[in-house]
């Protein structure tokens, strides 16, 4: 009779176990359920990018995605041109709407070059416009800009050139042969910013301050000298 009992005890202790309210449920229940967890993301449209002043050439555009099973993927184009650092790269989705395979229906990369009134000025406007191209420093120094191309036209002496940062300026040393007084001319023209013109002891100073990040060359010319960014 006790052995009889205690398989009954035991038997019911099974049951109580399996119907316990705080057991996970089977495996099988919860096979193709989805989570909870709310998505805040939203379907991708369009980006923009601006490249850091230094950049000169596009050499590949890199996309990092996540897949339908959680891993991670990267595809990477390559384009290899050059690039003009003062526009904006734009990125965006090309909806599908003729049923054409993925492949002909790329993300778009595309460039906005910043607006110019150029095209638009009157001919009286353009020649109005050409002058504004000079700048007069003093009554021996003047500056002439065309483009990437600032002129110093002088008649005095380069002692040295270099470049510094922070802003970023092309200084160039002549020659003093009088004193004057310091002098800043605004310049804007992209990529020249200012010219400031200082008095020294034993030379004079020309500060040329650009938009941004420029390897240069300078040579002398007939005029005086010519500075070229790159």
């Amino acid at each position: 009779m006790v052995k009889t009992a205690s398989f009954l005890l035991l038997c019911v202790a099974c049951i109580s176990a399996r119907e316990n309210p705080f057991e996970m449920a089977e495996s099988s229940s919860i096979v193709g359920k989805t989570t909870q967890i709310e998505q805040k993301r939203t379907s991708f449209d369009t980006t923009t990018l601006k490249l850091p002043s230094s950049a000169r050439i596009l050499k590949s555009i890199s996309i990092t995605f996540q897949n339908l099973d959680g891993s991670i993927s990267e595809e990477i184009q390559s384009i290899d041109k050059d690039i003009d650092w003062h526009n904006t790269l734009t990125l965006s989705a090309i909806k599908n709407t003729m049923n054409k395979p993925n492949d002909e229906n790329p993300i778009a990369l595309t460039v906005t070059t910043p607006v110019s009134k150029k095209d638009s000025l009157s001919t009286k406007q353009q020649a109005i416009k050409s002058h504004t191209n000079q700048f007069v420093l003093n009554e021996a120094i003047r500056l002439e800009i065309d483009d990437k191309q600032l002129k110093i036209l002088t008649k005095d002496t380069k002692v040295r050139d270099f470049l510094i940062n922070d802003p970023y300026k092309v200084v160039v040393d002549f020659q003093k042969i009088s004193s004057f007084a310091t002098k800043t001319v605004e310049l804007k023209k992209l990529p020249f910013i200012a010219a400031t013109l200082g008095n020294h002891d034993n030379f004079y100073r020309i500060a040329i301050t650009l938009d941004g990040q420029y390897r240069y060359d300078i040579q002398k010319i007939e005029e005086g000298y010519l500075i070229r960014l790159k």
